[in-house]
């Protein structure tokens, strides 16, 4: 008798201490209802500067190419899922009343929200605690398109576009060939070919590149600032970077940030007529960059005489 009483007394304690702590919860929560939510007014404030310093971060990081992190995003979301929750902006509403009316509406939530108000507190305070992001907010997209697909028509019944199809590809492995100039008659194929290599590079076997650019250059730049700024915003709308109506420099500035997270890249300018200062562009110097490469066709050689 004795030990079923000992055990009946074991089986109702646990049940009785969640009771009790379950029952001391709802007690207190009204006592500590003021408390509660001027912590709680405090907490939210405190929660909505740090989301617009996130999102302020981000807008920055997006200028450059990068894009939110997973647990950025996720916790952005959880932060808009708290705030628009219905009977919380119901709440901050009241708490926005007059202060000769406020007296009488923490009463009336003081009668029907006290266990909720001390949960959304909890929430707050998680939410605020997990706002720290070690790696920072955002970083280079991903899932990059390594590769443009571009139609062209196929070279591979072309003997001599074949043949140097396959210098090319052959100088691109190398580590010394950093600039290949493709230059010849209008008409004779240079497009062509560099399409079929570009399309060539968005084979999964052919990964030596994480990011292919392909530019057609076509007018006369002359280098004045309106064309190379065309050039800018092509090189821009390839890598997903945004470019607003800046000075070159801060333009240049951003291009060159944004190529430099690149390991490697391949730039393709087809059709140039011109000389084009690829610093004033923001292409980093492939001494600099040794993971970056260039291809550039021309109807004139002279644009190879200082390479």
């Amino acid at each position: 008798m004795e030990v079923l009483a000992s055990v009946v007394g074991v089986v109702l304690a646990e049940p009785c201490r969640a009771l009790f702590t379950f029952l001391r919860a709802k007690i207190k929560n009204p006592f500590h209802f003021d408390a509660n939510l001027r912590a709680l007014h405090k907490e939210i404030e405190d929660l909505m500067e740090r989301r617009d310093q996130v999102n302020e971060n981000l807008e920055s990081a997006a200028k450059v190419g990068q894009t939110a992190l997973p647990q950025v995003t996720e916790w952005l979301r959880r932060v808009d899922r708290f705030e628009s929750e219905p009977q919380l902006r119901s709440l901050r509403d009241e708490l926005g009343l007059s202060a000769r009316n406020r007296a009488a509406s923490s009463c009336l939530l003081c009668s029907r929200l006290p266990d909720q108000v001390a949960h959304w507190l909890n929430e707050a305070r998680k939410l605020r605690g997990d706002c720290k992001f070690p790696e920072g907010v955002a970083g280079p997209d991903p899932f990059p398109v390594r590769s443009e697909y571009i139609p062209a028509p196929t070279i591979d019944d072309q003997a001599t576009a074949s043949r140097n199809m396959a210098k090319v590809m052959d100088m691109l492995s190398r580590e010394d060939a950093r600039r290949i100039g493709i230059w010849g008659m209008g008409g004779v194929g240079k497009t062509t070919l560099v399409k079929n290599i570009n399309n060539k590079l968005t084979s999964p076997s052919h990964d030596s590149f994480s990011t292919v650019i392909w530019i057609t250059v076509s007018n006369k730049t002359h280098e004045t600032e309106l064309e190379l700024k065309k050039v800018q915003k092509l090189i821009a709308d390839r890598l997903k970077l945004t470019l607003t109506e800046e000075s070159m420099e801060t333009r240049a500035s951003k291009l060159h940030a944004r190529l430099m997270m690149e390991k490697t890249f391949l730039l393709i300018l087809d059709d140039v007529w011109d000389p084009i200062d690829l610093d004033l562009v923001g292409i980093p110097a492939l001494e600099l960059h040794k993971g970056g490469k260039i291809i550039l066709t021309t109807r004139f050689s002279y644009l190879f005489a200082d390479d």
